[in-house]
This record gives structure tokens, C-alpha cells and sequence, in this order.
């Protein structure tokens, strides 16, 4: 059963997103990269976002892009909610690389 069948909105499951702050800005001070990435419902992977146009969660390859039965996934939708009001994380390459590339990463394959 889906989450929209148990009643529960895009809109309301973007909102609970963003009330645990799962959606971040991550600026790369030294190497002059800034993101916009949200963490899965675990914490445990993130997923890389171009606002508007492209995640890289599983629901946006699938029902976005393959299945065409959703317009955006959950968190494109924050993201457009939030109007880019997100917390910023500011860090150097080596914490980048040493600790949020692997759960970036780790979002792109599952």
C-alpha cells in the first residue's frame, strides 16, 4: 500500500521532510561546489537533487521518469515547498569526500 493510499499527501510527506530537516544546501567551501541533497528516511543515504528537474531517489527514476504517473518526487516537491529556504552545511573537500560522498553515492545505487 502506498503512502498516498494510507493517507497521507505528497504535500503533507514533503512537509514532514522538511520539519526533520532532511533537505540541505552543502557548500564545498574550498572546491567552490554547492548541492542541494536530502537525506533518506534512515538517515543512512542522501540523495542528490537539480531543484525542478532531477533527484537521484529511486521514486524519481521510476515513477517520474519511466512510469511518467508522478510530475516530481517527494523531495523535488519539499524543495519547491521550501522556496530553497534550506539549512546550509559549509565544508571542505576532505569532510565532503571522507563523509557525505559515500552517502551520496550510496543513494545513487539503491
Amino acid at each position: 500500500m502506498k503512502a498516498s493510499e494510507k493517507g497521507f499527501t505528497m504535500s503533507s510527506r514533503a512537509l514532514k521532510l522538511l520539519s526533520e530537516k532532511r533537505l540541505l544546501k552543502i557548500l564545498v567551501e574550498d572546491a567552490k561546489i554547492d548541492l542541494v541533497v536530502s537525506y533518506g528516511a534512515n538517515y543512512d543515504r542522501m540523495y542528490l537533487l537539480l531543484p525542478g528537474r532531477f533527484c537521484s531517489c529511486a521514486s524519481f527514476y521510476f515513477d517520474v521518469y519511466s512510469r511518467r504517473v508522478k510530475d516530481k518526487c517527494i523531495h523535488l516537491r519539499a524543495f519547491e515547498i521550501s522556496k530553497s529556504d534550506v539549512p546550509i552545511i559549509k565544508i571542505f573537500w576532505e569532510e565532503f569526500k571522507n563523509k557525505l560522498y559515500p552517502l551520496i553515492f550510496k543513494g545513487m545505487l539503491t
